[in-house]
């Protein structure tokens, strides 16, 4: 009894003890559960905060997407707009160039007329001329083979003669002071004889020139020092008969006229009323002669100026010397231009010149220039030239095939509104051309498209190169200051871009491959003047110079002789410099027909005045 009481009293305290522990466990996750759901609510109160924001958020960027959607549409019409602007650009540029190149063939139609005008005229003349039993036997004298040729004997000689003491407009008395040979004394020695000589020489007015004669007289001294007969030197004009103004007359009119030899003698036929006074070609051709040594001084001058210049420009244009074919090459640097007749068209003329030169090249595209191991910048005025005459060229192939489309539409068309009840017109039915079968008008429609994308790709180029000219300030013209142009690096590379657009599209002829090899052959010598404030992007000033000697050699049409085309080049060079530099040409060919070359070089700037001496 007493057992079951404890084990019973055991069971009571175990299942007290197991309720306290079962209700401390139940406390515990209850007080957790309330803290988790605590945590649960404040979570969902945040979720719900975050969710109003997000809906409100997402309401602003549907209010933002249907703004861009509206902003979409817009740009799509601007685009839209600009594509049709774009369009009627290029079409307004396709006119232009018309224009231009129909311009173009109104000058050398006006040119082929006169000539072929000049021709006719000459003919004419010809043929006035002709004797009137020409073409019809007579009898011709000939000459006797023991007969001897020129004046009879005895009569008198030819040349020039003295002119009436009455002509004489100044006298002028050469008398020495000192010996030239030993420099001696001469003041209190009498002249013991003296000559006579005569000059014909141009006096410049105010307004025009006149013909004057100079009686030179001068007297001969027996120096007591040398025991030697002397007298004034006057160097190359010792002997001459025409003086130092009609020298120069002469070479102005050759240069700056571009007039022919007998040209100018007629010239001067209308100054000078006595004809026997007006020189011959053979003279004026002594003249230049003369003066060789003088001239080659002012060469070397000018050669050292290119040397030491920042740039030099070159082109060359063909020369005929007595039936072959030479070349004329200018060079044109800051200070001087200069003149180089050659029998050859390669690098070997002018590589001795740039061999160390330390300055910028511009040239066209002609392979001698790649030789030359220099710094270089091509010519883009020859790109866009080339460029646009392919354009045109494009244009050209694209209207006749639409006038062709053209023409047989209009032809169908009169065949299915023709009128059988019209009565027939008399005579022989004017001949209608042929239809165009389908197969044409295929090819003729693919040839359109073809000169479009031809025409569309040239001027994308056309444009690009035309920037260099631009004064809208763009980044890439030659008027725009250096500090806001674009590298060489960077101008390069948009040409590739360019090029590749191009070519992913497929070039449309073997034109324009031609012309992608050339721009990826001489990269950055295109843009060579971004980086150089007094470089341009043309060649202009060398083909400015050349100009003058193309007009010289319409009117000469031949040259005969290489030593006297040699001398004469330098004459052009010395007279294009004078232009160059803005001095006047006429002070620096008198001290040159003096001798004083080194007067010539100081009026022209290449000889730099001594400054006067320091006193102490």
């Amino acid at each position: 009894m007493g057992l079951w009481l404890s084990f019973s009293v055991l069971l009571a305290v175990i299942s007290m003890l197991l309720c306290h522990i079962f209700r401390q466990k139940r406390n515990k996750y209850e007080k957790a559960i309330m803290s988790h759901q605590a945590q649960l609510r404040a979570r969902n109160s945040e979720l719900q905060e975050n969710n109003s924001e997000l809906q409100e958020k997402d309401s602003e960027l549907q209010e933002n997407d249907s703004e861009l959607q509206k902003k979409d549409s817009e740009l799509q019409k601007k685009d839209s707009e600009l594509q049709e602007k774009d369009s009627e650009n290029l079409h307004l540029k396709e006119k232009l160039l018309k224009i231009t190149s129909g311009k173009d063939k109104l000058k050398d139609n006006l040119e082929k007329y006169r000539k072929d005008n000049k021709r006719l005229r000459e003919a004419a003349k010809k043929k006035r001329k002709q004797r009137s039993d020409a073409r019809k036997h007579r009898d011709v004298s000939t000459k006797s083979e023991n007969k001897r040729t020129g004046k009879p004997k005895g009569a008198n000689g030819g040349g020039l003669k003295n002119p009436d003491p009455k002509e004489i407009d100044y006298t002028r008395h050469w008398r020495l002071y000192s010996c030239p040979n030993c420099e001696g004394s001469l003041k209190d020695v009498k002249p013991f004889d003296h000559h006579d000589h005569y000059l014909r020489d141009f006096e410049k007015l105010k307004r025009g020139i006149r013909l004057v004669y100079t009686k030179h007289v001068i007297y001969r001294y027996k120096c007591p020092h040398c025991k030697k007969i002397v007298s004034k030197y006057f160097g190359k004009l010792k002997n001459a008969r025409y003086g130092i103004g009609m020298i120069a007359f002469v070479l102005y009119e050759r240069l700056e006229r571009g007039g022919s030899w007998e040209g100018i003698r007629t010239t001067m036929k209308h100054i000078i009323h006595t004809k026997e006074c007006v020189p011959t070609v053979k003279a004026f051709i002594d003249w230049i002669r003369k003066y060789e040594d003088e001239m080659v001084d002012v060469y070397h001058a000018f050669l050292d100026a290119i040397g030491q210049s920042s740039f030099a420009h070159v082109d060359e244009t063909g020369l005929p010397m007595d039936g072959e074919n030479w070349w004329l090459w200018v060079i044109v640097a800051t200070e001087v231009v200069l003149y180089l007749p050659s029998k050859s068209r390669g690098s070997d003329t002018v590589k001795d010149i740039f061999h160390e030169y330390k300055g910028i090249l511009l040239s066209d595209f002609w392979s001698a220039y790649n030789k030359l191991n220099v710094e270089q910048q091509k010519c883009l005025q020859h790109l866009v030239r080339e460029l646009r005459k392919l354009n045109l060229k494009a244009l050209d192939e694209r209207d006749n095939a639409l006038k062709q489309l053209k023409i047989d539409d209009d032809l169908k068309n009169q065949e299915n509104n023709e009128d059988t009840n019209k009565p027939k017109k008399k005579g022989r039915p004017a001949k209608q051309p042929e239809p165009l079968t389908p197969k044409k008008r295929e090819k003729l429609g693919g040839l359109i498209a073809q000169c479009d994308k031809n025409s569309r790709q040239l001027m994308k180029f056309y444009d690009f190169f035309k920037k260099a000219w631009k004064k809208d300030g763009n980044d890439m013209s030659v008027y725009t200051p250096i500090e806001k142009r674009i590298s060489i690096t960077e101008a390069e590379s948009r040409l590739k871009v360019l090029i590749q657009d191009v070519s992913e599209e497929g070039p449309a002829n073997a034109d324009i491959e031609r012309m992608i090899k050339r721009f990826k052959k001489y990269g950055p010598c295109l843009f060579t003047y971004l980086e150089h404030p007094d470089i341009t992007p043309d060649n202009n000033a060398a083909e400015r110079e050349i100009r003058p000697f193309v007009v010289q050699r319409k009117i000469s049409g031949n040259f005969i002789s290489p030593e006297v085309m040699k001398i004469y080049s330098i004459h052009m060079s010395l007279y294009r410099t004078c232009k160059r530099n803005k001095v006047n040409y006429e002070e620096v060919i008198i001290p040159l027909l003096k001798g004083d070359t080194t007067e010539v070089l100081r009026l022209l700037g290449l000889i730099k005045s001594k400054p006067p001496p320091v006193l102490v």
